[in-house]
């Protein structure tokens, strides 16, 4: 009874050495987001010190997030996987056609959903993460500089750079696409419901642009300066 027990249990009819790497990016899609999401948030590290204030508390998520979503899988990628970080899209790519997209894409989003958003009670209530960052323009300057640099880098490498980029040559393109807008989305449970929502196309728009550019950066520097520029709305109305 034993053994045929074990033998439900083994692995090896579906799985083979050249489904190595997809399947450790895979299970880390699901691991390093659940560990970030319950070790890694504000609302644990202010359990733990309740005496923490909000930009300690921010800046415990966005090292936890560099860590977690950033440090670890650039260092799977080199000194497991062996591969340039270029092959994950850390390049300039299409640098011109980058920098165009970046900011009429900003425009649009900032016209049609930043603003709009940032009218909002649900939002106005989670934004920005530091409540201080209002009180002056270098509160606002240094939590948005740490914000960029720890989280938003980290959340591109790992979404868009490590499963993206590492998932293709496995599923193709559009699943890869989709692939790493699942847990890209989950990630946002307990955000204002708009933004949950908004994170599905977000994740998709955000994947296409990757590839077409061939690049992570300027989908990095917009997602970056989308959570700026909502910032920046709240804080000044």
């Amino acid at each position: 009874m034993l053994k045929n027990a074990l033998a439900i249990l083994n692995p090896k009819p579906f799985y083979s050495s050249r489904l190595f790497q997809p399947t450790l990016i895979l299970l880390l899609a699901a691991i390093l987001p659940a560990i970030h999401a319950y070790f890694g948030s504000m609302a644990f590290v202010q359990r733990i010190f309740p005496d923490i204030d909000s930009f300690g508390a921010a800046l415990y998520m966005f090292i936890s997030m560099f860590i977690w979503l950033g440090l670890l899988p650039l260092l799977i990628i080199r000194l497991v996987f062996d591969e340039p970080l270029a092959n994950y899209g850390v390049q300039l790519g299409n640098w011109r056609q980058g920098i165009g997209s970046m900011l009429l894409m900003l425009a649009v989003v900032a016209i049609l959903f930043l603003y709009p958003s940032s009218q909002m009670a649900d939002f106005r209530q989670v934004y920005p993460f530091d409540r201080t960052a209002g009180r002056s323009l270098l509160t606002f300057v240094r939590f948005e500089a740490l914000r960029g640099l720890l989280f938003y880098s980290a959340w591109e490498f790992f979404f868009r750079g490590f499963m993206l980029f590492g998932l293709r040559k496995y599923v193709g393109d559009w699943l890869a696409i989709c692939i790493q807008t699942i847990p890209s989305c989950l990630w946002h449970i307990g955000l204002p419901p708009g933004e949950i929502l908004a994170s599905i196309p977000a994740g998709i728009f955000f994947g296409i642009m990757a590839f077409r550019l061939n690049s992570i950066l300027w989908v990095f520097l917009l997602h970056y300066f989308i959570g700026v520029v909502l910032d920046l709305f709240i804080v000044i109305w």
